[in-house]
C-alpha cells in the first residue's frame, strides 16, 4: 500500500512539477532581455519550487504518519521539523538521517528519494538549458 500511495504521490509531483517548469519558461526574460537577469530568476524560481515541493511532501508525510503509520519514528510522535529533515534528506537522495523510521514509511521515503533524484535533474537539465541559450547568445554577439 506504501509503494501505491507514493508512487501516485510522485506521479502528482511530477506533473506539477511539469507545469511549474512551463510557467518558469514562460514568465523568465527572453534572449534579448538581460541575460544574467534569465540565469539568476531561472536558478531562484527553481530553489523556490524545490523547497515547495519539500515542504508539500513533508505536510504529506505528516498527515500518513499521525493517521496511518504512527509508529514510524519508534515510540515517541514525531514533531513536524523532525518529519521535514527526514523528508529532505530523502528527497535531495543524500539518504542518511540521525532519525530512524522504520515499518512502511521507510518505502514512502524511497519513493521520495527517487522522486527527488528525478525532479533535481530534471531542473538541473532545465537550468543547463537556460545558461546554454545565454552563454550561446553572448557568444554570437561577439
Amino acid at each position: 500500500m506504501a509503494m501505491l500511495v507514493g508512487t501516485c504521490a510522485a506521479v502528482l509531483m511530477g506533473i506539477v512539477h511539469h507545469y511549474a517548469l512551463s510557467g518558469i519558461l514562460r514568465f523568465s526574460p527572453h534572449r534579448s532581455e538581460g541575460s544574467g537577469l534569465r540565469i539568476i530568476l531561472t536558478f531562484s524560481a527553481l530553489l523556490l519550487l524545490h523547497v515547495l515541493e519539500l515542504v508539500t511532501l513533508a505536510v504529506f508525510n505528516a498527515m500518513v504518519v499521525e493517521n496511518l503509520l504512527p509508529q514510524s519514528f519508534g515510540n515517541s510522535p514525531a514533531l513536524f521539523e523532525d518529519i521535514l529533515y527526514v523528508t529532505g534528506i530523502s528527497f535531495s537522495t543524500l539518504g542518511y538521517s540521525s532519525l530512524e523510521v522504520s515499518g512502511p514509511f521507510r518505502l514512502l521515503l524511497m519513493l521520495q528519494s527517487l522522486l527527488g533524484f528525478m525532479l533535481l535533474t530534471w531542473s538541473a537539465t532545465f537550468l543547463y538549458s537556460a545558461c546554454q541559450q545565454v552563454w550561446q547568445q553572448a557568444k554570437d554577439n561577439r
